[in-house]
């Protein structure tokens, strides 16, 4: 409990310097995104506290690397437009990451006793998958609706859920050969 409380204390301090750095970049759309998935942070924490779920300090600390290296790299340091490999690189290590937060929640909120490492392998690989789509339809609706440009036609796309679904294969094979902890 207590290194939870100083990764929380970490990511909060690294977000708001983040922040800074957005606004002060005047990328104000970025420092909103930034706050909102801090927002959705906060009420994870909220929830995990009342009991509902739990997640690992390790797992946390990957999504919280994650946001920070899309907010820091990404988007302060502009390597999704002046680099091929960064926004593929980060698809990859984000589905790992946010598909192993989602299979906590699910495996300490959900009742499921499968001893099958298949079933666990598979049920890994569709959540990463089921994020990823739902990531690529979030980032369609930004450049819709904002004008952003996150998306860079069909090509880009595909290639972004190639790599989500890279990063979900690894998230399963994580799962299965990690030590018990």
């Amino acid at each position: 409990m207590k290194n939870s409380k100083y990764l929380t204390i970490s990511f909060s301090i690294i977000v708001f310097l983040i922040g800074l750095v957005l606004i002060y970049q005047q990328k104000y759309l970025s420092a909103l995104a930034l706050i909102a998935i801090y927002l959705c942070y906060l009420l994870f924490l909220y929830l995990e506290n009342k009991h509902y779920f739990k997640v690992d300090n390790f797992t946390k600390s990957l999504l919280m690397t994650t946001v920070t290296l899309h907010a820091l790299l990404g988007e302060c340091c502009s390597l999704y437009h002046n680099t091929i490999w960064f926004d593929k690189a980060l698809h990859v290590f984000g589905t790992f990451s946010f598909s192993l937060f989602f299979y906590s929640i699910i495996d300490s909120a959900a009742i499921f006793d499968s001893n099958s490492k298949i079933f666990i392998f598979i049920l890994m690989v569709s959540i990463g998958i089921t994020t990823s789509a739902i990531l690529e339809s979030v980032e369609f609706i930004f450049d819709i609706v904002f004008k952003t440009k996150n998306q860079h036609g069909l090509v880009d796309t595909n290639l972004d859920m190639i790599c989500n679904a890279l990063g979900a294969v690894l998230a399963g094979f994580w799962l299965l050969y990690r030590k018990p902890s």
